[in-house]
């Protein structure tokens, strides 16, 4: 009796597992075209929606308001709407509602079932495409609209000794990159019932040269002088363009002065004559010849400052148009005098030519002349030059030729000294330089 029972028990529970199998083998088929219970897209739910039904629910609702939607982006001076069909704009619909219907069905049937019967919410966002470049363009043309150039103020100097100054204008740029990911932001968002609204971020620019800053400029606070007038046509020349070339420079604060960048190539095309140039131990013809007058005026016009040489070198023979030791030589792509502005204001150069003189004036604020320099040169170790005698059997006795001109040779420290108040408070060694001597050597007749 009791194995009769237990038999029925068992066929009754293996009946129940097929009917219930089938049972939810039945349910669970119902749903493969369907859309499971708790399903989402978006705050939509679609529990039971077939493809087409859930695709025509989300077009509706929004697909098609998507294409209703602007972006207003504000500036200071005007508002530009993008519209989203400017865009290309659109929701990936189709894919969405494709993994809505597919959600859980990769899962074995019980577990399917489960789903069905005690489901739990699912929510599936939608993403949204646009044509990035045309956003792209959106950008290009507001920030056309907008961009403006900072204009530097300038500063001229009239007859009157007066310094004019004009204004300077603040730029405008538009930081695209920003607005950029703002816009792109809204869309990622989704749609919403309002339209959204951006406030463009504009950054000044600022001039490298403001006014307020070259108005500081009122006062010399150095100048030097030297005369070329015993200069041949070509070399006179030559110092009239190099000179102009400078003329009206200006500095601003950490500015470095580079003398061949300001001054240029000294070529045949633009005006420069040939002209006696040292070279070597020798003198010689070439281009741009009498420069160097040039260079050593404003390298002293700067040592009755406080500026301290970036690049300076002295020639092999010293100039009689300068101190010993104060020269600074200079030759295109080779040579070059460089000083910065260590000054917190601007410094103005003034290059003037009259009655065969050099003038470099140096202008900045009226507080640099508290104090005042003196330069100082001491010439130590003078070697005479030798005479070295070529015998020329060409040139009759009596007759003779100087091949090369002998210079002397010596040894010159330059030294700086700095006063205030009439007082010294600071003396600095400038330079060193070493001229060596140079023979002369001279050519004698032999023949008779």
């Amino acid at each position: 009796m009791k194995k009769k029972v237990i038999i029925i028990i068992g066929v009754l529970i293996l009946f129940s597992t097929f009917t219930f199998s089938g049972y939810s083998y039945i349910r669970v088929k119902y749903w493969d075209s369907l859309i499971l219970p708790g399903v989402k897209i978006e705050n939509e739910d679609l529990t039971g929606k077939t493809r087409k039904e859930a695709q025509t629910i989300i077009n509706d609702k929004y697909a098609s308001e998507v294409m209703k939607k602007k972006i207003t982006i504000v500036t200071d001076e005007k508002k530009y709407i993008i519209d989203y069909k400017m865009l290309e704009a659109k929701y990936n619909v189709d894919q969405t509602v494709e993994q809505a219907l597919t959600y859980g069905k990769d899962r074995n049937m019980f577990q399917k079932y489960k789903a069905i019967t005690h489901p739990v919410s699912k929510q599936i966002k939608l993403t949204f495409e646009y044509n990035d470049k045309a956003v792209d363009k959106i950008l290009k043309g507001i920030a056309k609209d907008i961009d403006k150039k900072a204009k530097n103020a300038t500063i001229t100097k009239d007859r009157g000794e007066q310094f004019v100054v004009t204004n300077d204008v603040i730029g405008k740029q538009l930081e695209v990159d920003k607005l950029k990911n703002d816009i792109k932001s809204k869309i990622d968002a989704g749609v919403s019932k309002d339209d959204d609204y951006i406030k463009a971020a504009v950054k000044d620019i600022k001039p490298k040269i403001s006014e307020a800053a070259l108005k500081t400029v009122n006062t010399r606070i150095s100048r030097y002088t030297t005369n070329f007038s015993s200069s041949s046509e070509g070399r006179a020349t030559n110092i009239a363009l190099a000179t102009g070339s400078i003329n009206g420079k200006l500095l601003m604060p950490g500015d470095v002065f580079s003398f061949n960048d300001v001054v240029g190539e000294r070529t045949a095309l633009r005006g420069y004559k040939a002209a006696g140039v040292i070279i070597g131990d020798k003198l010689e013809q070439g281009l741009g010849g009498g420069i160097c007058q040039v260079s050593s005026t404003l390298y002293n016009a700067m040592l009755s400052t406080s500026i301290v040489s970036a690049e300076r070198i002295h020639h092999t023979i010293s100039s009689g148009y300068i101190p010993k030791g104060q020269d600074a030589t200079v030759d295109y792509g080779n040579l070059d005098y460089k000083f910065k502005n260590t000054f917190e204001y601007p410094i103005y150069i003034e290059g003037l030519l009259s009655n065969g003189n050099i003038h470099f004036n140096i202008y900045s604020n009226s507080t640099l002349t508290k104090r005042t320099y003196e330069i100082v040169n001491e010439v130590s170790e003078p070697t005479d030059p030798k005479t070295e005698t070529i015998k020329d059997p060409t040139m009759y006795r009596g007759q003779s030729e100087i091949v090369k001109t002998g210079y002397a040779g010596f040894k010159v420290k330059v030294t700086r000294k700095t006063y205030e108040n009439g007082k010294l408070v600071n003396t600095e060694i400038i330079n060193q330089d070493t001229f060596h001597v140079i023979n002369e050597v001279k050519k004698v007749g032999t023949k008779r």
